[in-house]
């Protein structure tokens, strides 16, 4: 479900203590490719920024004495290093050294933890970090924090939903019987709904660095559509700033895949060993369906697309299912043991999936709705969302 980079691995250090895991999802419903390259290292590049934002970042890390801290900027694909110091006896420590933008800057007294700050010009931090054996706590105060300050309640909210979903993961696969795991499938939907809205509540509302952070650190796959509104939110004041660059360059490479694009072809065997493309569809509304066995929120989806397929399919509805799976058994027995009667493909490779690297799918379920043409109609639409549109497709 959500993205598990380098980043997220290291913000679950400061997890504000009551958290006990990472923010990685929930086990089965957390469906987030795992990423073993990760877009940043607990070792951030030397870089020399260009002194044009001036500001100042007083801390301490309790417990720490004469303990090296280090001072890096996040960017989505790499940590640039900043500055170093170590703190004194008492374990304080001062970072001043101008840099050539407003950032989002980490700092780490170690490789598994970080704190996230936005700093701007005349910033002036305080900032205080509680290492505890269960990750960290934290505090910022000064001019220039509420940035700062809005990351750390998203980071704490954020912590709290991700282990309600873990619970209700929990919970669904030790309950035997079949109705009571349907409601709890059905709770956890739900607050998974919720935990959405509020990612998306930082996306559309908040500054667009505090954006930035939260697209490339909490959110369940690339979306492109989100990388381009903040794009669009950045121009004209912000298309000098590197964060901006990092969205454009994106924002270009992804193109392909944009509303109104052919969908790029998809050629694999399905169960019975014969090829089917994707294109064998046109003349039909496609879904392409991207999903696997073990994934809990797939199998959560599917009685209600099963009721959307029995609805719509005479009228020119199909739904081109894409395993992630690598066990062709697990494949094989879900679909039978799911009544999942529409087309099915794999190649067996996990998230070495070659249609998913074509798709740019980092987490399941993933949909493409591609019209009769094979042109794209609309990504990821699901529950609701995919009847409404189906609605308006079939009158």
């Amino acid at each position: 479900m959500f993205k598990t980079t380098f980043t997220a691995l290291i913000i679950a250090g400061l997890l504000i203590v009551q958290a006990q895991n990472t923010p990685k999802a929930p086990t089965n419903k957390a469906t987030t490719k795992s990423n073993n390259s990760s877009k940043t290292t607990g070792k951030p590049s030397a870089k020399k920024p260009v002194g044009k934002v001036n500001y100042t970042i007083n801390g301490k890390v309790e417990g720490y004495p004469n303990h090296l801290v280090i001072l890096s900027k996040f960017r989505v694909n790499s940590l640039e290093l900043v500055d170093s110091v170590l703190t004194n006896d008492s374990g304080y420590f001062t970072f001043k050294k101008p840099i050539s933008e407003a950032s989002i800057l980490y700092i780490q007294y170690n490789t598994q933890s970080a704190v996230p700050l936005v700093v701007e010009n005349g910033a002036k931090l305080n900032v205080k970090i509680f290492p505890t054996s269960n990750g960290l706590n934290y505090d910022v105060t000064g001019i220039k924090s509420e940035k700062s300050k809005n990351i750390y309640n998203f980071i704490r909210q954020y912590t709290r939903s991700n282990n309600e979903l873990a619970a209700l993961d929990r919970a669904i696969a030790e309950e035997p019987d079949g109705t009571k795991m349907y409601e709890l499938q059905m709770v956890f939907g739900t607050k998974q709904d919720e935990f959405r809205a509020s990612i998306d509540s930082m996306l559309k509302f908040h500054d667009p660095l505090e954006s930035y952070f939260v697209l490339f650190n909490f959110m369940e796959e690339q979306d492109f559509q989100k990388i381009k509104a903040l794009k669009m939110r950045m121009e004209p004041q912000n298309i000098k700033s590197n964060y901006y660059i990092d969205l454009k360059t994106i924002y270009d490479n992804n193109k392909l895949l944009e509303v109104g694009e052919m969908a790029p072809e998809i050629e694999l065997p399905q169960v019975d060993g014969t090829i089917l493309k994707l294109s064998d569809l046109r003349g039909k509304i496609v879904l392409i369906d991207f999903w696997a066995s073990w994934c809990g929120p797939c199998r959560a989806d599917f009685p209600f697309v099963k009721t959307l397929y029995a609805r719509f399919k005479s009228k020119g509805f199909e739904i081109y299912g894409v395993s992630l799976d690598k066990e062709r058994a697990s494949w094989v027995s879900s679909i039978s043991s799911l009544g999942l009667t529409w087309k099915h493909v794999s190649d067996l490779k996990f998230w070495s999936c070659a249609p998913a690297k074509v798709y740019k799918v980092s987490g399941i379920p993933f949909t493409v709705l591609i019209d009769k043409d094979g042109k794209i109609i609309a990504k990821n639409l699901r529950g609701e969302d995919l009847e409404r549109k189906l609605e308006e497709l079939f009158p």
